[in-house]
């Protein structure tokens, strides 16, 4: 074999080499690949097992801390013993619970555990409420105010009877004697179906017209309404009618006033009374209208009664998306919705007093008055101020508290339970009590210690005597509680009440006509209220708020008002109303 044929056979031999090495490296490379992809993708099932058990577990620790949060809702809003800390098995899981106090709120936190994942939540509850106004130390009724004996009002006073004073009798602030509804001229009474307006669509602003049999002032309207939600109070004017639909006018200056939305029920319908800034001479034969100005929200508007039948002679309901557009539009709601229109008053007089601020009467008596003095006729009085004769009389001032806020009060109260006889505390018991309704009286004396927990609703009569104590609970918070009746209300005897510090109070309510309440001792953190009876004060005590159809103050009575009472807040629904403010998730 030549050089040449050696040298190429070697260099064959040589490629042959190469190429089944290139073969092997290709296909280890290959098989490296691929196990790298199967590695790879088996890491990732492993791991997508994991996430999904890890989001398994995390779900289960968040249920865990549900459960938490549901168990301690339960128990704090029906009233059942709890623990401030605590902690629960759910399931294979764990749950740590912790209630706090954050000024009057409770503050619920839970932290959910299931095989070392965790949850946490965070649910803050607070104290339902009703706001009622009291903007008079004394508000008065038709019945009207007596003062004798060294009585004192350290405050305003309104009243729509005569307030009638004498030996030493004096109201610090202003006196407003207004002359009471006379009768009812026109009205729509049937209710056999709902209107809604101000939840959504062209239904916004609703009104009623009517036309008045005489020509005297129109000084009370009432309207059968109730609600959905919370909406706002709304403003009520009296307009002229334009072409038989409502303008955009009112019928006089003040002929406007504020429907008190915290007097409506959810549940049913009832009549709220409104007032007017400055009640309007109409006119016999004269179409007017009566407007509710609205706002659209689908969570909180209003429900008018409309009888369809449209029986109602002298007017008609219409609606519109804007009652005070350039042009507005109405339509017709297709039927009469439920009103009253109150016309005409009983001149009252204000007799006897020293006024420190200003006086406002149709007739001004013997007064002393340091401020000015408005009337139609005055006699045997010095004023100090500026005396302007010939001014309208004061409109009524509706009271505070509607039926509708009472007969909810009594819902709320039985929902946590009745006791079916006389409920009885006395020689120096302890007791709490509430919310609870009592077929029967309620009697507190002789030292006896009883804290409110919740609303109280008597059938009988309230007698709270003999140095007792009546303390509101500390689950109210920052509010007021409420304790009422259907019977009398007696307190007597150096009784003691006790809110939870500055602007928390007790109201203490009686339904009864003639003698309501009767309060012979010192009881300053409590608001007593009789719309439709007599209120007596006397022995020298000392309150800071009175309302009732007729009041008499006699013996040093003194009524101290609180500023504060302006916008008093009372808690909602049994159990002081506990309500869910926030919940949330958090670290």
């Amino acid at each position: 074999m030549n050089n040449k044929l050696k040298s190429s056979f070697r260099a064959n031999r040589m490629n042959k080499k190469n190429g089944g090495f290139a073969v092997i490296l290709a296909a280890t490379i290959v098989i490296s690949i691929s196990l790298i992809i199967i590695s790879s993708l088996g890491m990732l099932a492993i791991n997508e097992n994991k996430i999904a058990k890890n989001a398994v577990k995390s779900a289960q620790a968040y249920y865990a801390a549900e459960s938490g949060i549901q168990d301690t809702l339960y128990r704090i809003i029906k009233n059942k013993n709890y623990e401030a800390s605590n902690s629960i098995s759910v399931g294979s899981g764990n749950v740590e619970i912790s209630v706090t106090d954050d000024n009057g709120k409770k503050i619920i936190r839970t932290e959910g555990e299931e095989s070392n994942r965790f949850r946490n939540l965070e649910v803050a509850l607070n104290v339902s409420a009703d706001s009622v106004s009291f903007y008079y130390g004394v508000q008065v009724g038709e019945g009207g105010l007596s003062m004798s004996n060294n009585s004192l009002v350290t405050g305003s006073v309104h009243s729509n009877g005569p307030v009638q004073g004498g030996s030493g009798a004096i109201i610090t602030g202003d006196a407003w004697v207004a002359s009471s509804p006379a009768n009812v001229n026109q009205e729509s009474i049937i209710n056999d179906s709902d209107f809604i307006f101000g939840q959504s669509g062209s239904a916004i602003d609703a009104a009623q017209s009517f036309t008045p049999s005489s020509t005297e002032r129109l000084t009370r309207i009432s309207l059968n309404l109730k609600k959905f939600g919370s909406p706002p109070n709304r403003t009520i004017r009296v307009l002229t009618d334009n072409g038989g639909k409502p303008s955009r006018n009112l019928v006089a200056s003040g002929a406007s006033g504020t429907l008190q939305t915290g007097q409506i029920s959810q549940s049913s319908f009832d009549w709220i009374n409104i007032s007017l800034s400055a009640p309007p001479m109409l006119q016999a034969g004269t179409k007017y209208w009566i407007a509710i100005d609205s706002s659209t929200d689908s969570n909180d508007y209003l429900i008018w009664a409309k009888d369809s039948s449209d029986s109602y002679a002298g007017g008609e309901g219409q609606y519109s998306p804007n009652w005070n557009a350039s042009t507005p539009q109405w339509y017709s709601a297709g039927g009469d919705f439920g009103f009253k229109a109150w016309l005409g008053g009983n001149f009252n007089s204000l007799s006897s007093v020293a006024v420190g601020g200003n006086a406002h009467a149709n007739t001004i008596t013997g007064c002393s008055i340091s401020g000015d003095a408005y009337y139609q006729s005055i006699s045997g009085s010095t004023v100090l101020g500026t005396q302007y004769p010939g001014s309208q009389d004061p409109g009524v001032e509706e009271m505070p508290i509607s039926d509708a806020n009472i007969s909810d009060w009594k819902s709320w109260a039985q929902a946590g339970g009745t006791i079916s006889e006389n409920y009885t505390i006395t020689n120096g018991a302890i007791a709490s009590l509430g919310p609870k309704k009592i077929d029967g009286d309620l009697n507190v004396s002789n030292n006896a210690d009883l804290t409110i927990t919740g609303t109280v609703y008597v059938t009988g009569n309230i007698v709270i005597s003999n140095g007792a104590k009546l303390r509101l609970g500390g689950n109210y918070g920052s509010l007021s509680g409420i304790v009422l009746a259907d019977g009398s209300i007696n307190i007597t005897n150096n009784s003691v009440f006790y809110g939870n510090g500055a602007g928390t109070y007790l109201l203490f309510l009686s339904n009864k006509t003639g003698t309501a309440i009767t309060i012979g001792n010192n009881a300053n953190t409590v608001i007593f209220y009789a719309s439709k009876g007599n209120v007596n004060i006397s022995n020298n005590a000392v309150l800071k708020e009175v309302t009732g159809y007729q009041i008499t103050l006699s013996n040093g009575a003194q009524i101290i008002y609180e500023s504060g009472l302006a916008s008093a807040k009372f808690s909602s629904g049994s159990g002081a109303g506990w309500a869910i403010e926030s919940w949330k998730e958090v670290e």
